[in-house]
């Protein structure tokens, strides 16, 4: 997918779980810079799985997965990811630190920002994502949209070139979606977007990977897939 330089590229990749559940098999697929990817699919297809895989949080039971035409490995791990963010479906998984400004800054700190620059993406995020009045708070004591606001800002606050997004707007109501949404739209760079949501899918991205329910690729294409009742229903979507 694309012509540009490849990002992340998974060749015949399948994965088990320990249990011995599938997690997705025989994937074959590129990222390219600038791609906006929608990986589409009902729960249980596989899409978080992939996600994982693609950031190179997992490792494929077969296959492989190249980010930046490397494998990855220790050596390369530090460097994928200060390059590339992923957003995990539910903020719990992802929020760890005292504060939500220890949260933000805690990768900013890792890459030995001067402090001047840490205070100042620290306001701008925090004014972007209009989460001004909890900068001080823990962030277990938010609320879900609270929380996501406060991961998806982590993520951003250090620049990476890639996101990867599970079901980004997972847990918020309407008025956060519509912030999240606006934020992720101006994004300018690489976006690789997994949700069930086809409006989500809509306005962030203009390709589509569509994975079926026995946890391979159904179809990849233009965003007329959205739109395409019949494969939809096939894949479970619908």
């Amino acid at each position: 997918m694309g012509d540009n330089l490849r990002i992340i590229e998974a060749e015949n990749v399948s994965y088990r779980y320990p249990d011995g559940s599938t997690g997705v098999r025989e994937i074959n697929l590129t990222i390219s810079s600038g791609d906006r990817v929608g990986l589409i699919g009902a729960n249980g297809s596989g899409k978080s799985t992939l996600i994982l895989l693609l950031a190179g949080l997992v490792k494929p039971t077969e296959g492989k997965v190249k980010i930046f035409g490397k494998e990855p490995d220790k050596k390369n791990i530090e460097e994928i990811r200060r390059r590339i963010g992923v957003v995990f479906q539910n903020p719990d998984d992802f929020l760890f630190n005292p504060t939500v400004r220890d949260e933000l800054l805690y990768v900013p700190r890792q890459l030995e920002w001067e402090e001047e620059r840490l205070e100042k993406v620290l306001r701008n995020y925090a004014e972007m994502f209009r989460i001004e009045q909890i900068i001080d708070k823990p962030p277990f004591r938010l609320s879900g949209g609270e929380k996501k606001k406060v991961e998806i800002a982590s993520v951003l606050i250090y620049q990476p070139e890639v996101l990867l997004l599970d079901e980004p707007t997972a847990y918020v109501d309407g008025k956060t979606r519509r912030q999240i949404m606006e934020i992720l739209t101006s994004f300018d760079g690489t976006i690789v977007v997994a949700t069930h949501e086809l409006n989500v899918a809509e306005k962030l991205v203009d390709k589509v990977i569509l994975l079926n329910l026995d946890h391979r690729i159904e179809a990849v294409g233009g965003k007329e897939i959205l739109h395409d009742t019949e494969l939809l229903e096939k894949a479970g979507v619908l």
